[in-house]
């Protein structure tokens, strides 16, 4: 089984520069291009007598086609592959990547590591995607492309940060920062919906009382009762009109709300609605501020992950940004700062004040570590520092949440209960 040498990586020394010496021409330039995504295809080529099957990531077809060509070999066919992946569970990933790091600190072989965790792990679509890269590492793929084809399983810039480390000197230690990542996201996820699962089956379910007895049971009553009542108060007769209005447009009005909130999806599922989403969602009150707070701890501890094994440092700022889940800080890094940086030499701490993103302090420090050169360390610092700050900002959301929520549950039983009174006390007519 063939794998890359652990330290066959050349390591950039800290600095306040932050250039490779091959960015001079892109420096010249000043112009960052988006990364096009890969997809896998599958190929079979022939040379002499023998056929060859095989897998190859690429942006398309063709390239595929040029790269067998160079080397030779007369092809049979070229075609996407798809497989079927689904995403594995965050708990298995932070289990395989924290669990690969202890075994690797044991001296054991990257190999090793790889065919435990493959024959112990529970997830199917992990344990699948583990037999693929020790299969693809036999096979001479390149470790860093291997763990990329499996980036549906754990997520593209997780695959790609484990890949990076398996070339690198540090693998142990980027092992540790990727699973400390992992847990961080899975944590935010998880008491962010915690946080807004209570609240959200409460108001749906108050809404549904509310429409329930409003829409339903009040105009029931009014039908028995109405031939015999002197006066309708104003309560019920507000109750009634707003009954008889959704009655008779219920059908344009369910149309117009598929036709507006369908029309708002596909927009948001364009890039262009991502990147306006993302740009407006840190502009809520204090919720923006904790997504804001939560882009950048993963920024700055992908950044600190990158720095410490990629040689291209440019590179190392726009895979943290993209790292980050946030569109706008993506699109602003790649667009503004890294232009700035090649064009025009601008320190890193300017630079990235430039993107008009990032709280001051975390300008503040990065301006100072771009002087200084401890970049790799004020990231990992200001990575646990937001992780700390975001702890304090999810507990005071929680109790925000509960309070607005037990605000509008109060407004909801006053108006039943007033609406209720109405109806108790109705003024009827007695016949003769």
């Amino acid at each position: 089984m063939q794998f890359q040498k652990q330290g066959n990586r050349p390591q950039k020394p800290s600095g306040p520069s932050f250039f490779a010496k091959g960015d001079k021409g892109n420096k010249q330039k000043g112009t960052v291009s988006a990364p096009k995504k890969k997809n896998v295809y599958r190929y079979s080529v022939k040379k002499g007598a023998k056929i060859i099957e095989g897998y190859q990531n690429a942006s398309s077809v063709d390239e595929v086609r040029r790269n067998l060509v160079r080397l030779g070999f007369e092809i049979k066919y070229v075609r996407r592959h798809y497989e079927f992946q689904l995403k594995a569970s965050s708990n298995e990933i932070v289990s395989f990547v924290s669990t690969s790091a202890r075994l690797l600190e044991q001296k054991l072989q990257y190999s090793e590591v790889l065919q435990i965790m493959a024959n112990n792990t529970k997830d199917k679509y992990l344990k699948g995607a583990l037999r693929n890269i020790i299969l693809d590492l036999k096979n001479g793929v390149d470790s860093r492309d291997a763990f990329a084809r499996q980036g549906k399983v754990f997520g593209e810039h997780v695959a790609l940060m484990l890949g990076i480390a398996s070339k690198s000197g540090e693998m142990t230690s980027i092992f540790k920062s990727v699973a400390q990542l992992v847990e961080r996201e899975a944590e935010f996820k998880k008491g962010l919906l915690s946080s807004l699962m209570m609240p959200a089956i409460t108001s749906v379910t108050v809404l549904g009382a509310i429409v329930f007895y409003a829409v339903f049971l009040v105009p029931q009553m009014m039908d028995m009762l109405g031939p015999v009542m002197e006066t309708v108060p104003p309560l019920t007769a507000m109750t009634l009109k707003f009954s008889g209005f959704l009655k008779g447009n219920y059908e344009w009005i369910s149309s117009v709300v598929v036709v507006v909130l369908g029309s708002f999806y596909g927009f948001l599922m364009t890039d262009v609605g991502k990147l306006w989403r993302d740009r407006v969602i840190i502009s809520i009150p204090y919720v923006g501020n904790i997504l804001r707070n939560t882009s950048t701890e993963i920024f700055c501890r992908v950044l600190s992950i990158m720095y410490t094994s990629s040689s291209e440092n440019i590179e190392a700022i726009q895979m943290a940004a993209e790292a980050s889940g946030n569109m706008f800080l993506s699109h602003r890094i790649r667009t503004v700062t890294i232009p700035s940086m090649l064009k025009y030499g601008t320190d890193l701490g300017k630079a990235l004040s430039i993107a008009n993103f990032f709280p001051d302090v975390f300008i503040s420090r990065f301006g100072t570590a771009s002087e200084t050169g401890a970049i790799k360390d004020t990231a990992m610092q200001l990575a646990d520092y937001y992780q700390m700050e975001n702890q304090f900002s999810m507990k005071n959301l929680t109790g925000f949440i509960e309070i607005s929520i037990t605000i509008v549950i109060m407004m909801a039983l006053v108006f039943l209960t007033l609406l209720s009174t109405e109806t108790a006390s109705l003024n009827i007519q007695p016949t003769m």
